[in-house]
């Protein structure tokens, strides 16, 4: 009963946390208008750069990735990559067809970014997330660790495949300006972050 009320727990708190409003919200809402799987590709490309960081976390890299350099490196970065993912949006820019190999690629090397050059994706790990990890230590088995990662990256590949999905199926609904306008205000919640991103890493976090 234990391991399940605390399985419980990690599907809970993971689904808060990816059901938050942010820019890997935005991005696949966007990239959904086109393919109904972008949200699957996108969690891929995210599970990508979330593994080695939750290994940096069990290996004892904590207190590393707490520096206030480390922050505001990844606060200054992630600023500019989110400015230029949201210009592009706003230009009408959205990659290649989404049947193409090309067309999977692009939203999982997005992923990546969204995810590596996201403050508050490292900050999360850094309280909550490492909250989960001793918890799964004190059982003292490898396998419920392993088990408590899977849980986590099959929520968030279980609600991205879920927005793009409805933003897919819902495109039927939209004349093409009509999500043109959609897609221009998932491009303006990105600069918005960004311009946010950029305001703490070169500010607040020296500050």
């Amino acid at each position: 009963m234990a391991l399940l009320a605390f399985y419980g727990m990690v599907v809970a708190i993971s689904l808060s946390g990816v059901m938050a409003p942010g820019p890997l919200t935005a991005l696949t809402l966007a990239r959904g208008r086109r393919d109904a799987l972008a949200g699957f590709w996108i969690n891929t490309g995210h599970a990508i750069a979330e593994t080695p960081l939750i290994l940096a976390l069990l290996a004892g890299l904590g207190p590393f990735l707490e520096s206030p350099a480390i922050y505001r490196a990844i606060s200054l970065a992630g600023g500019g990559v989110l400015l230029w993912m949201g210009l592009n949006l706003i230009r009408g820019r959205p990659g290649g067809s989404p049947d193409s190999s090309a067309g999977k690629r692009g939203p999982v090397l997005e992923g990546i970014a969204m995810t590596a050059f996201n403050p508050y994706w490292l900050l999360w790990w850094l309280t909550v997330g490492a909250g989960l990890i001793a918890r799964a230590r004190a059982f003292s088995a490898g396998w419920i660790m392993a088990g408590m990662v899977a849980l986590h990256l099959a929520c968030d590949l279980a609600w991205g495949t879920f927005l793009s999905w409805a933003a897919h199926r819902g495109g039927g609904a939209f004349r093409p300006e009509g999500w043109r306008r959609v897609e221009m205000g998932c491009g303006g919640v990105l600069i918005a972050f960004g311009a946010y991103f950029l305001y703490e890493g070169a500010w607040k976090v020296s500050g």
